[in-house]
C-alpha cells in the first residue's frame, strides 16, 4: 500500500513491520528450537545415565549380598558338629548325634535369618541319611535324594543350582568333581528366597510399563508385575543375550552398565543391562521410550502451536500499529510538503499524548531550548558514565568456575559428602551474589559476606594451605551500601598472583579502619593483605602510574577495574593503593563514607 504517488516498487509499512518482526523474532525462535532439542537430548541422556547409575548399584548391592552369603555359607562348612555328623558318626552316642544335630539346626537358623534372600538353609548329611534345616525339621535322606544332589553337582553352574523355579547355592564337601565314584561328606544348601528377588526387582525402574528382570543361567527371574510388560520383549532379548555374553566377555567381564535400545513393531524401549560375573547374571532395566520421551514430545507439540499463535499475534499486532501511524505519518508527509513548497506557515496538531505529538511539537519548534540541550548534554554524560560502570563490572569474570566444578567432580567421585556439602553451599551462594540482577549497591556486609563465601572455596580447594583471616568491619559501617563487587577481585588476585601454591604456610589477612580524613570525611579502608612473592619496587610504580592514568598494564586487572569503579562512584576520594609488605604485598582500598547518625535506622545510610 503507498502512502502517496511515488515511481519505483515500494512496500507498505505493514509488510515492512511484519518482516522486522519475523527478522526479530525468527532467530530468537530458532535458537529456542535449537536449545528445546538439545535439552532433550540431555534428558534423555541423563535419563539413560541415571537408568545406567541405578541398575548397577541395584545389582552391586544384590551381588554384595550373594557374595557375602556365600562367604557365610563356605565358614559354616568347617562347624564341629557338621564335621562330627559327617566324618565321625560312628564315634557319636545317640545322645551326641541328637545334640550336634539340634546345635546344626540353631547354626543354620542364624544363617536364614542373617539375610532378607535366603528362605531355608539345609544341610545334606549322608553319613546319618539326615537332613538338618533351618526350618527345624530333621528330615531322612533317601537314595534317590542323594543321587539327584549329586547330578545337580555334575550338571548345575555351581555354586547356583536352578530346580523348579527355585535357586538353591548348594557348596558340597570334599569337592563336586568326584561325585560319580563316592557319595559327598555333606552338602551345605542355601535357598534363595524368589519372593524377595521379585521385591528387589520391583524397585526398578519407576516407570509404569517398564520393568525389571535377573537373568541367571537359563533362569529368568521376573516378578508379576513385570511380567506382562516382560513378555513382550522377552524374545528379543532372549535372542540378544548370547550377544550380550559375547560383548561382556571381550570386555573381560567387567560389570559396567551398557544401554541398548530395542525396536519392535509397535513400541520402542530403552534398555539398560549389567553383567555381575560373581553370580553369573544379567540385570536387564527396560523402559517404553514414550514414558521417558513422552512429555517431551508433547512440549514440542505445545512449542508448534505457541509458534502459529505467535505468529498470529503478530500478524495481527504489525496490523494494528501500521493503522496507528498511517493516519498522523500521512498528515506530517503532508506538512513536509508544504515546507518544501516554500508554505513556511504550517502548525500541526495531535490530540494523543504519544510519540506523534513530541514529532509534532519538534516539527513546529525546529530549534530546541538551550537549557533542554544543556539538560540533555549533562543526562547523556550520567548515562555514559552508568553505561561505562555496568561495563566495567561485567569484565568480573568468575575464571575458577571450571576449576570448581572439576574440584566437586573429584569430591562427589571420592564420595566426600562433607566437602562437598560445604562446597555446594558456598559455591551456590558465590554464584548467586556474583549472577543476580539486582541493584548496583549492596552493603558493605554482603560484599564481606561473599568475600567470605569466596575464600571458604578456595579453602577447601587448596585443602587449608592458605589460612585466611577475615576481620569483622566496624558495627557503623556494615550498612553502609557500596557498589557491588569491588573487594572479591582484590582477593581474588592474592590467590591468582600471589601465592606459591607448593608451600604451606600461605596467609592472607583482610580487615578494616575508619580515619579521618582533612577534609572531614569518614574514610573507610579495607586492606587485603598477603605475605606470598609480593611486587618489586618498579612493579608497584608501574601500578600507581596506571591508577593515575586509568592505563591498563596487563590483558585482565581485576585492581584497575575495581579502581576506575569507585573513581566514577566517588570521585578522585577513592581508589586503590598498593605499599609493599614484608614479605607480600598489601592492597588498601579506600571509600567515602557516611556514618549513621544518632538515632538514624540502618539501612538509611548513603555513602557520600
Amino acid at each position: 500500500m503507498r502512502l502517496f504517488g511515488t515511481t519505483g516498487r515500494k512496500y507498505s509499512i505493514f509488510s515492512k513491520l511484519v518482516l522486522a518482526f519475523l527478522v526479530v523474532i525468527a532467530p530468537m525462535y530458532a535458537l529456542g528450537a535449537f536449545v528445546n532439542d538439545r535439552g532433550a537430548q540431555f534428558v534423555e541422556q541423563e535419563i539413560s545415565k541415571s537408568l545406567r547409575q541405578q541398575a548397577a548399584f541395584y545389582l552391586t548391592s544384590l551381588e554384595t549380598e550373594f557374595e557375602r552369603m556365600m562367604v557365610l555359607q563356605r565358614e559354616f562348612m568347617a562347624d564341629e558338629d557338621l564335621e562330627s555328623l559327617s566324618m565321625l558318626e560312628e564315634r557319636l552316642t545317640e545322645y551326641e548325634r541328637v545334640i550336634a544335630m539340634r546345635r546344626l539346626q540353631a547354626r543354620l537358623s542364624l544363617i536364614k535369618e542373617s539375610s532378607l534372600y535366603i528362605s531355608s538353609a539345609r544341610a545334606y548329611i549322608p553319613s546319618v541319611r539326615r537332613i538338618v534345616s533351618s526350618d527345624g525339621n530333621v528330615d531322612p535322606l533317601g537314595r534317590v535324594r542323594l543321587e539327584r544332589l549329586k547330578s545337580d553337582a555334575l550338571s548345575a553352574s555351581l555354586p547356583f543350582v536352578h530346580k523348579e523355579g527355585e535357586i538353591y547355592i548348594r557348596e558340597y564337601y570334599p569337592s563336586p568333581f568326584n561325585l560319580d565314584v563316592r557319595d559327598p561328606n555333606f552338602v551345605l544348601e542355601l535357598q534363595v528366597s524368589v519372593p524377595a528377588l521379585y521385591r528387589f526387582l520391583e524397585q526398578l525402574p519407576g516407570y509404569e510399563d517398564g520393568g525389571a528382570v535377573l537373568v541367571q543361567n537359563e533362569t529368568t527371574i521376573v516378578s508379576e508385575k513385570h511380567a506382562a510388560s516382560y513378555e513382550k520383549i522377552k524374545a528379543r532379548v532372549e535372542a540378544l543375550l548370547p550377544a550380550w555374553a559375547e560383548q561382556d566377555a571381550a570386555f573381560g567381564g567387567a560389570s559396567e552398565a551398557r544401554t541398548a535400545a530395542l525396536s519392535l513393531d509397535d513400541e520402542h524401549y530403552l534398555t539398560v543391562r549389567v553383567y555381575s560375573p560373581s553370580i553369573h547374571s544379567h540385570m536387564i532395566v527396560y523402559v517404553p521410550e514414550r514414558e521417558v520421551m513422552g512429555p517431551l514430545q508433547r512440549y514440542r507439540t505445545y512449542m508448534w502451536f505457541i509458534s502459529c499463535f505467535a505468529l498470529t499475534v503478530v500478524l495481527a499486532f504489525a496490523y494494528w500499529i501500521y493503522r496507528i501511524i498511517h493516519r498522523p505519518l500521512r498528515k506530517m508527509v503532508g506538512a513536509f510538503r508544504k515546507v518544501e513548497q516554500g508554505i513556511l506557515q504550517v502548525d500541526i496538531r495531535h490530540d494523543s499524548n504519544d510519540e506523534f505529538h513530541y514529532l509534532y511539537e519538534k516539527f513546529n519548534f525546529m530549534v530546541a531550548h538551550l537549557n533542554k540541550l544543556i539538560y540533555e548534554v549533562y543526562e547523556q554524560k550520567i548515562l555514559l558514565q552508568q553505561s561505562e560502570l555496568k561495563q566495567l563490572q561485567s569484565q568480573i569474570n568468575p575464571h575458577f568456575l571450571y576449576n570448581s566444578f572439576y574440584l566437586l567432580y573429584r569430591m562427589t567421585k571420592a564420595h566426600d559428602v562433607e566437602n562437598a556439602t560445604r562446597f555446594t553451599r558456598f559455591l551456590g551462594d558465590y554464584y548467586q551474589y556474583l549472577t543476580r540482577n539486582a541493584k548496583e549497591e549492596v552493603r558493605l556486609e554482603d560484599e564481606i559476606r561473599h568475600v567470605r563465601a569466596y575464600t571458604e572455596i578456595q579453602s577447601i580447594r587448596f585443602a587449608d594451605r592458605i589460612r585466611v583471616t577475615l576481620e569483622d568491619p566496624p558495627e557503623e559501617v556494615r550498612a553502609v551500601p557500596v557498589p557491588r563487587l569491588i573487594l572479591q577481585p582484590i582477593v581474588e588476585n592474592a590467590y591468582q598472583h600471589g601465592f606459591d601454591f607448593d608451600l604451606d604456610d600461605c596467609r592472607l589477612h583482610i580487615g578494616f579502619s575508619l580515619e579521618e580524613a582533612p577534609e572531614g570525611e569518614t574514610m573507610l579502608s579495607i586492606a587485603v593483605r598477603d605475605n606470598g612473592a609480593g611486587l618489586t619496587e618498579r612493579q608497584i610504580e608501574t601500578w600507581r602510574e596506571a591508577f593515575r592514568l586509568d592505563r591498563p598494564i596487563r590483558e585482565v586487572t581485576g585492581m584497575l577495574n575495581v579502581h576506575r569503579r569507585l573513581k566514577l562512584k566517588y570521585g578522585d576520594r577513592a581508589g586503590i593503593r598498593l605499599e609493599a609488605g614484608d614479605p607480600g604485598l598489601v592492597v588498601v582500598m579506600t571509600i567515602p563514607v557516611r556514618l549513621p547518625e544518632a538515632g538514624a535506622t540502618e539501612g538509611g545510610d548513603r555513602p557520600c
